[in-house]
This record gives C-alpha cells, sequence and structure tokens, in this order.
C-alpha cells in the first residue's frame, strides 16, 4: 500500500430511484441503528490492529535475518505500527458506550 492514509472520507448518499424518492427503510429496520454494528465494527478494528501488529513484528524479524533489506523492512514495520494505533483510535472514538474496552 503506497498510502500513509488508508482511510478514505466518504459522504453518505440514499438510493434514490428515477423519481428522485428514496428507497424505504429495511422492514427491521436500518442496520446503522442496531446496537451489535456498532460493536462489531469495534471488534473489527480492534482486530485490525493487532494484525498489524502482528505484521510489525514479522517485518521487524525479517529485517534483523536479512540486514541488506533491513530499511525497507523497517519502514514498512513502522507504517503498519501507525496503522494499528489508528485503529485502535477508531475503535475507541467511535466505540458504542456499552462495549467493555479491549486489551490493546
Amino acid at each position: 500500500m503506497g498510502s500513509e492514509n488508508r482511510a478514505l472520507p466518504l459522504k453518505a448518499r440514499g438510493n434514490r430511484r428515477a423519481g428522485g424518492v428514496r428507497d424505504a427503510a429495511p422492514p427491521d429496520g436500518s442496520a446503522e441503528h442496531r446496537p451489535e454494528t456498532g460493536e462489531y465494527a469495534r471488534q473489527a478494528m480492534v482486530s485490525s490492529a493487532r494484525a498489524h501488529d502482528r505484521a510489525a513484528m514479522l517485518l521487524e524479524r525479517m529485517a534483523a535475518a536479512h540486514p541488506d533489506e533491513a530499511e525497507l523492512h523497517l519502514h514498512s514495520a513502522s507504517r503498519h505500527r501507525r496503522w494499528a494505533e489508528n485503529d485502535r483510535r477508531l475503535a475507541e472514538t467511535y466505540a458504542p458506550p456499552e462495549s467493555e474496552p479491549d486489551i490493546f
């Protein structure tokens, strides 16, 4: 990934039919209003942070094992550490109020 900022800013837009009328909400309610949706998103961010930490550790071990490529591996490891920190920050920021904190 060449981008320093993985998250792209998105703007919410409603679905519109040809006549300009929005689609009706699903019969069981919108997913964004369900409590489990926020918890699932938080767990996904925590999982992503842990995966980035594992990748960074692997890259650091690769740097130690291959000194000729160490600079590239360490650069990638630092990028994964930044992404992990960003995922943790997002998990804390957007966690539902009733969620329990995870050990990062």
